[in-house]
Formats: structure tokens, sequence, C-alpha cells
């Protein structure tokens, strides 16, 4: 299955767990992504990297896998993040104030999502797959990367929704519509309460 449809598939899988009617432009984007970035320009990234690894570190070392996985992890990761939720937006007729706003509300926590997964899959990659191959074994992941990466564009403020504790001991705010969410929720908790202490002293 080719990059593109892999990214598809994920961005199906995507909204049928934000249970919501699918999107065929969304897809379609998301697949467009595939087929013009992560294809070509993963494609290319890798040789390069290999490349450049074996002219400065021993092919098969300790140095050279984590020398890969350490230059995949800082250059093309940050890339692929701030690529996708760029062309994502500016696709759906954001401007450059909405492209920034999404980097500022949920690249970190997208990208630190990231690391959990790929230096491990790429450690493994580098060191036993031949390079010419090393984009299918990232192509076989693609599919829950992109579910990932589809739910968390879609989604504003995704990590505070999902894990509200840690973001507050991390000082993370929720976006105004969590946080107004958030404030309902509290407030109906409170009355309810209210309204259960006042029946029992009335009884």
């Amino acid at each position: 299955m080719a990059i593109y449809k892999r990214m598809a598939t994920g961005d199906a899988l995507a909204q049928q767990l934000e249970d919501v009617p699918f999107d065929a432009r969304r897809n379609l984007l998301t697949c467009a992504y595939g087929a013009a970035f992560i294809g070509p320009v993963g494609h290319a990234w890798y040789m390069a990297l290999d490349r450049a690894a074996r002219a400065l570190l021993t092919p098969g070392s300790f140095a050279f896998v984590g020398g890969k996985v350490i230059a995949d992890t800082a250059l093309f990761g940050p890339l692929h993040v701030a690529g996708y939720f760029t062309h994502m937006a500016l696709c759906e007729g954001g401007g450059p104030e909405e492209v920034m706003r999404k980097l500022r509300r949920d690249f970190w926590p997208t990208f630190s999502a990231e690391l959990t997964v790929w230096p491990v899959v790429q450690a493994a990659n580098f060191k036993l797959v031949p390079v010419q191959f090393q984009l299918l074994v990232v192509n076989l992941f693609t599919i829950l990367d992109s579910c990932f990466m589809s739910f968390a564009r879609a989604n504003d403020g995704w990590f505070e929704r999902l894990f509200p504790d840690l973001a507050a001991r991390l000082g993370v705010e929720a976006p105004p519509a969590a946080a107004a969410a958030a404030a309902a929720a509290a407030a109906d908790v409170s009355v309810a309460g209210g309204g259960s202490t006042k029946e029992k002293k009335e009884s």
C-alpha cells in the first residue's frame, strides 16, 4: 500500500474515533500530504541521512545508529509535525495566523507524543533494515501515526482534553472552548451537590 493510501486510512480511522461524519475533503488533503511530502521527501531524507552517517561513523555501530536516530528525531520529526499542521490549515482556508495558533497550541504535545514511539522504531529500523527499505518500515507504522496526527490536528487542545490533570501539573492551559466546558460541568456538579444537600436538610 502506497504512503498516501496509508495516510488516508489513518485519517479515516481518526474520524471514526472522533465519531464525526466522514469528511472526504479532510481525507483527501491528508492523502495529498503523504503523496507530496512524506513519500518523496522521506525517501530523499533517509538516503541522505544514511550517506552522511556512513561518511562520519562506522556503519552498524552504536554511534552510527544513535546518530541517525538523533538526527531523524531532531530534524525530520519536527518538520513532519509542523508541515502537516501547516498543510492542513492552509488547504482548509486558514491563513498564517491560523497556522501559528495551531502550532502554538498543539505542536509540542503532538511532537512529544511522537517521541514516545518513533525513536524506538527508528533505532530498530536503522540497525536492522537496509537503507533502501527503511522508508517501507516507516510506512508500516504510518497508519497509526497518521491516525494520531489527524486526530491531533482536528482537535485543538487535545492533550489538555485527554490528560487534564497532567496538563495542569505541566502548566498547560486548556483552549477557551474546553475551559468553558469544564467550568460549566463543574457548575452543574456544584448545583447538583447543593440541591442534594438542601433536600437532605428539608427531609
